[in-house]
C-alpha cells in the first residue's frame, strides 16, 4: 500500500492535468483521475513494466474517459459537473421538470448511503469540497476521500439503474 501511495502523490497531478486537456473540464478530470487511481489500486499485479506507470495510468484515464463518453447517453449523469446542477431557465417546463427528478434521485439514493460514504458524497457534491478538504476533515488522505467519494457515487449509480 505504501508502494500505491507513492506512485498516487507521484503520478496524481500528471493524470489530472492529461485529463483536463482530454476533457477541458476540470471537475470531470478530477473524477475520472481519482476512478484512475481507484482501478489502478486494484489492478496493480496486472501492470508488467511494458510501459511507464505513467503512461499505464493515462491509459486507464483515457479509456474511463472513453467509457463515460459512450455511456453518457445512456445513464443518469452522475459527474461532478452534473451531479447537482441546478436546472436550466431556458428549458421547456418537462425538461426543468425531468432535471429535478434525477437531482432528487441522486439526493434519495444518497441519503441511504452508510457513512462515512453519506458524509463524504455530501461534502463533495453538495458544498462542492476538494478531495484534500474532506481527507483533511477525516484524517485520512487524499486517495481514501477519492476511493471513498468514487465509491459512494457507484452505490447510487447502481440504486438508481436498479430503480430505473
Amino acid at each position: 500500500m505504501e508502494e500505491f501511495e507513492r506512485i498516487y502523490r507521484e503520478y496524481f497531478t500528471d493524470v489530472y492535468r492529461y485529463m483536463i486537456r482530454l476533457c477541458g473540464d476540470p471537475s470531470l478530470a478530477e473524477e475520472i483521475t481519482a476512478e484512475t487511481f481507484f482501478r489502478a489500486m486494484h489492478a496493480m499485479h496486472t501492470f508488467r513494466n511494458e510501459s511507464s506507470i505513467k503512461s499505464w495510468l493515462c491509459a486507464i484515464a483515457k479509456n474511463i474517459f472513453l467509457d463515460q463518453t459512450r455511456q453518457s447517453r445512456h445513464r443518469t449523469d452522475l459527474s461532478d459537473t452534473g451531479m447537482m446542477r441546478l436546472p436550466d431557465p431556458s428549458p421547456g417546463p418537462d425538461a426543468q421538470l425531468a432535471q429535478r427528478e434525477q437531482v432528487q434521485m441522486i439526493l434519495d439514493a444518497a441519503e441511504q448511503l452508510k457513512e462515512p460514504y453519506r458524509t463524504v458524497f455530501r461534502m463533495r457534491y453538495i458544498q462542492e469540497y476538494s478531495f484534500k478538504t474532506i481527507a483533511a476533515k477525516y484524517r485520512r488522505s487524499e486517495n481514501w476521500a477519492c476511493v471513498t467519494c468514487h465509491r459512494a457515487k457507484e452505490m447510487i449509480r447502481k440504486e438508481i439503474e436498479n430503480d430505473e
